[in-house]
């Protein structure tokens, strides 16, 4: 078996394991809304939410090297003016 695949299906059953052991049900507040979610739903939620803003910085880093090597070659013009923002 690939480690990859193995190391996945660790993963997935530390998840099953966590989730089954974290049922007591937790107070969550985002403004003013009021949530009562099982704890293993709320640091699940939490992880997905870095997993999803990190996928994105590191995107948007990829985006910008690609965008360098391409400048480089001379592939792509440069851009004319420089952002504050991009």
């Amino acid at each position: 078996m690939p480690l990859r695949l193995t190391f996945a299906l660790v993963v997935i059953l530390l998840v099953v394991l966590f989730g089954a052991q974290n049922t007591d049900p937790v107070g969550l507040q985002l403004l003013f809304f009021r949530f009562t979610v099982p704890a293993s739903v709320a640091v699940v939620g939490a992880f997905l939410c870095g997993v999803i803003v990190g996928a994105l910085l590191l995107w948007t880093e990829h985006r910008r090297a690609l965008r360098r090597q391409l400048v480089a070659t001379g592939q792509l013009p440069a851009k004319k003016k420089a952002s504050w923002w991009w």
